[in-house]
């Protein structure tokens, strides 16, 4: 326990290994006298998480997993850790078990809530840890880009002030991703400002090496856009809904008219009329990839990628429709059928 116990850290994680060890060591560096305590919410690690946890005096939580796991029921057990040890906490810092913090971010990120009372939670810049070891790790970093400023979401990686939950609510523990925007939502909704200073505050380890673990992840992401709009859809902020719409035209219809078109094609005979407008309406649909590719492009470039990174991107994010689509898909189908969603672990494949 150090001098000041108005800000404490929750870890998440589950067979994070060396990841972990690091995330650890980066609050213990840069911490000093700003961090009251670090909690480590395990699910189920058998890497020896939970040992190395306890060997550096870190308070360790070991879910249930009996239960469904969710990043948000981690995080959801962390802070009730916290409200029954550490009473006095103003603020919590989550961070998951993949990440390392950046030196000197605790501080300032809780001076800035201390300084500014209408204000429930703040994040920072969050940067790939090795994006040159992998085209999807390179993906991964050009993603965490964005614009700072009032009003911008925050993820799983934040400084939340702990007063703010017990009128909002905790994470959704039903989401298996995506939770940190519905409760980003449901705070603006009750008045509360968000804020993304440029400033760093963590470097995230995707290790995401192979095509099967970025689809994965996409999927994830479908899923995650599915929920958010059905939780939602009946506000007038149209929360996630461009997302499902986009991945669903762009992952599902297009391909299907697409392969229909295809199919005529291929089957009718060239001097028929109805070929030329075939072969047309095929032109169309592939146009409207390319003009999705190169909206991208223009907005990456706005960021300062590369001309080829931009096109990287463009393309992957084109691609991306495609398993996104499935998980939404996914999500409604399990909605129908009553089945309570699993979480997909990209690492895991």
């Amino acid at each position: 326990m150090v001098a000041n116990q108005q800000i404490a850290v929750v870890v998440i994680g589950r067979n994070e290994g060396e990841r972990l060890k690091r995330c650890i060591a980066s609050l213990q560096k840069s911490s000093g006298q700003q961090v009251g305590a670090i909690i480590y919410v395990d699910s189920g690690s058998s890497d020896g998480s939970v040992e190395h946890a306890k060997s550096v005096g870190v308070d360790v939580v070991d879910l249930n997993m009996s239960q469904p796991f969710t990043m948000a029921r981690g995080r959801n057990a962390g802070l009730s850790y916290l409200g029954q040890n550490y009473p006095g906490c103003e603020f919590v810092q989550f961070v998951d078990g993949d990440c390392e913090v950046a030196s000197g971010w605790i501080g300032r990120g809780a001076d800035f809530l201390r300084n500014n009372a209408e204000y429930a939670v703040v994040c920072g810049n969050v940067c790939e840890q090795y994006p040159e070891a992998s085209i999807y790790n390179g993906l991964m970093n050009m993603e965490l880009q964005g614009l700072a400023g009032d009003g911008v979401p925050c993820g799983g990686i934040a400084i939340y002030r702990i007063a703010v939950f017990a009128s909002v609510g905790l994470f959704n523990e039903n989401m298996i991703a995506g939770e940190e925007g519905d409760l980003c939502l449901r705070m603006l909704r009750s008045g509360y400002k968000l804020m993304k200073l440029d400033i760093p505050m963590a470097n995230h380890d995707a290790d995401m090496r192979r095509f099967v673990q970025w689809w994965c992840r996409s999927v994830r992401c479908g899923h995650a856009y599915a929920h958010g709009y059905d939780l939602h859809w009946k506000h007038s902020e149209g929360y996630k809904k461009h997302q499902v719409v986009s991945a669903m035209a762009y992952g599902f219809c297009f391909p299907l008219l697409f392969l229909a078109l295809l199919s005529i094609f291929l089957t009718q005979s060239l001097a028929q009329l109805p070929v030329v407008f075939t072969f047309t309406a095929i032109l169309f649909v592939l146009s409207l990839y390319i003009r999705l590719i190169e909206k991208c492009v223009k907005s990456r470039l706005m960021l300062g990628n590369s001309l080829s990174q931009a096109w990287l991107y463009g393309t992957f994010v084109a691609l991306g429709k495609l398993p996104e689509a499935q998980g939404i898909i996914k999500y409604y189908l399990n909605k129908i059928r009553g089945v309570t969603a699993k979480i997909i672990e990209y690492r895991a494949n």
